[in-house]
Order: C-alpha cells, then structure tokens, then sequence
C-alpha cells in the first residue's frame, strides 16, 4: 500500500476527528496543498486536548508489511501514527500506536515506524491486547495529543508499507 498525497483525491478519504466528541474544544482541518496533505489546527486542552486525522482501510491492505515509511515536514510536535483493528478490549476498539520521530521543525524527512513497537491503548490508557496484526487493519491515522495548547501543523507527502527495514519513501 502506498498513499502519495501529490494527487489531490488522496486527501479525500481521510476525516477529522477533534476532542469535541468528549466536550472538548480543539480543531482540526486537512486539506490538498500543492503535492502534500496538510493536518492542522488548534490544541486546547480545556475538556479534551486532540485531533486526529483518519482513513477507513480494508483488511488486507497491510499484508506482509512490517512498518510504514512516510515523508513528512512537522512543526516539531509529538504526532502518532494509530491504527484500529477487530481487536476489542471490553467492547472497545483498541488503538495500536508508535510515535512519529521528531523531525526537525519545517524541514521534510524520511521517517520509519516498525510495526514490533506500537502501543496499545484506549482513550489514551494502555491496555492489554493481541499483538497489532497488520493484516486486520481497519483504521489508520495520525493524532496530536501532546498536552500542549496551541496551533499545529504536519504536512504528509506519501505514506508507504515497507519491510522490516527502513527504506526511502
């Protein structure tokens, strides 16, 4: 699977999700600027202290891969990448996550995620589940919740699943 965001119907299938689902008054937008994706916003941690951008996938779409590649350009924040499967955790969908590596601020760069190191979680806790199974992905996404108020922005230029080893985007 790979997403390269140069083409402006890429950005389409993924939605805002922002903490006013619980209360909470961040706000989110994604939108097609010239070959990338932005992810941008407004962090308040008053009530709640997210966004997040998501897209639907189908289970399959990450057979065999062992981590995902991406180029992004960051504004130096703790973004991370997530992901949902079947897997439940008391009816719940369990949130399989793995920090972005900080990158320098403004500058595009070449990063890896291994799929041997996410965390899982719901609503921020960690739990108790299966390993993450890339296989059975449903979901994937990326989320600012750092406990920091203010503007953000990531830019996306492409997203890509790749072996066990780093390799360029």
């Amino acid at each position: 699977m790979k997403i390269d965001f140069s083409d402006a119907a890429a950005v389409a299938p993924w939605q805002i999700v922002n903490d006013g689902v619980m209360g909470g008054l961040s706000q989110g937008t994604r939108y097609h600027e010239d070959d990338f994706m932005v992810f941008r916003g407004t962090i308040n941690t008053n009530g709640g202290g997210f966004s997040s951008l998501r897209r639907r996938m189908q289970p399959g779409d990450l057979n065999g891969a062992n981590g995902m590649a991406m180029r992004v350009r960051s504004d130096g924040r703790g973004y991370t990448l997530t992901f949902r499967t079947s897997e439940r955790w008391r009816g719940r969908a369990v949130s399989y996550q793995a920090d972005i590596p900080a990158t320098m601020p403004g500058e595009w760069s070449e990063v890896f995620l291994s799929f041997t190191d996410m965390r899982t979680s719901i609503f921020g806790r960690t739990v108790r589940a299966a390993p993450f199974d890339p296989s059975d992905v449903r979901e994937m996404g990326v989320i600012l919740a750092d406990g920091v108020d203010g503007d953000f922005r990531l830019d996306l230029a492409n997203l890509a699943c790749r072996g066990a080893s780093p390799q360029p985007v």
